[in-house]
């Protein structure tokens, strides 16, 4: 049987950055889905599950940390890998360095960035036996 592809939810209210990181999983064979804000992206996560999370921070409606929080407070998707965008360094805290896997900053380089999501599709296996649910 083969196996499926990983699945990434590219959260962030700005097209060009969506679009820009789908083209870069998309090459390295992740399926991609898209939500314009938080709250869309709470909704997503809570029908379906996702292997990787790329979530901006400074977003309307519902930002990137409230994402997170939100999350929590709901228990959803523990077993994932969560990268946040952000253009502003000031914005990386410890409380976000304790619930994401990596910060990424804007403007992202693709290759880079489809190097580092190529390599997480290979830890898959593992991240179940790492996020406590």
């Amino acid at each position: 049987m083969e196996a499926e592809n990983p699945t990434a939810l590219i959260v962030d209210d700005n097209y060009f950055n969506r679009d820009l990181c789908a083209l870069a999983l998309e090459h390295v064979g992740y399926n991609v889905f898209h939500a314009e804000n938080g709250r869309e992206a709470i909704n997503r996560l809570q029908d379906q599950k996702f292997n990787l999370l790329i979530l901006d921070l400074a977003m309307p409606e519902l930002d990137g940390m409230g994402v997170i929080r939100e999350m929590h407070e709901k228990r959803i998707q523990h077993a994932m890998f969560i990268i946040v965008m952000t253009a502003n360094p000031h914005m990386a805290t410890n409380e976000l360095d304790a619930d994401v896997d990596f910060v990424v900053y804007k403007p992202i380089d693709i290759n880079e960035f489809s190097r580092l999501a190529e390599r997480l599709t290979k830890s898959y296996v593992n991240i179940s036996n790492t996020r406590p649910l």
